[in-house]
């Protein structure tokens, strides 16, 4: 479970904060998400420093400087993911005084919630992809794995070592992987690190095997490898 601290005074936008927050955990991890109006009250009630896997820490000029907060953490030992929000990007310097993972402009979008999150579940769980299968559950290292492979119901983890059949679905395993894992078409992950080449839409992985990349994540592909 990942436990989230949200510091807002604007109870709609709490609101909207916490529908993204529980969009990305679907199927994903538990979550469980504690509002506060403003960062005196969180640490006033901080009942020890790990309390939290992530903050959301809005900088709201209507109430007690965030920033005055997110150090009283840091101080009192705080050292997971804090994320400072904000109405404009004036205060973004000040993120490096608290060590902030990331300085968000308001509306925080979808893909900024991935991207804090998909951290912080790594963080949190270390950088392994965990199924059970048969009663029997299993870790297995992100840097270790080439690709995941959909056959009909099943998948096929295809490893620095061998092949693991796992009975899942690529939707409910992209939510699980890191952002260097990319869907390339209806029947591939990739580990873009594995990636040994690219010749037009063709992929070559280091463990041999070839992908081709479907038009449609062809520019996100490309992108990713920076050519």
């Amino acid at each position: 479970m990942l436990r989230v601290a949200v510091v807002e005074e604007d109870y709609v936008y709490v609101e909207y904060l916490k529908s993204l927050l529980f969009q990305w955990a679907d199927k994903k991890t538990e979550i469980n998400v504690s509002t506060f109006v403003n960062g005196t009250d969180l640490v006033e009630n901080l009942t020890h420093a790990s309390a939290y896997d992530v903050i959301f820490m809005d900088l709201s000029p209507n109430q007690p400087d965030g920033i005055l907060a997110a150090k009283s953490l840091r101080d009192m030992g705080y050292k997971n993911l804090l994320v400072l929000t904000a109405a404009f990007g004036d205060r973004a310097c000040e993120g490096y005084q608290v060590n902030a993972y990331r300085y968000y402009v308001k509306p925080v979008m979808q893909e900024n919630i991935k991207e804090c999150m998909d951290y912080a579940f790594i963080q949190k769980t270390g950088s392994y992809f965990q199924y059970t299968y048969h009663g029997v559950t299993e870790r297995i290292a992100f840097r270790k794995i080439v690709c995941f492979e959909s056959r009909q119901h099943y998948i096929d983890i295809h490893t620095l070592s061998g092949i693991v059949h796992i009975k899942r679905t690529l939707k409910e395993i992209q939510k699980q992987c890191p952002a260097y894992f990319l869907r390339c078409q209806r029947s591939y992950i990739v580990n873009i690190n594995c990636i040994l080449s690219r010749k037009g839409s063709q992929l070559k992985l280091i463990n041999g095997k070839v992908v081709t990349v479907s038009p449609r994540y062809l520019e996100t592909v490309v992108s990713a490898m920076g050519s």
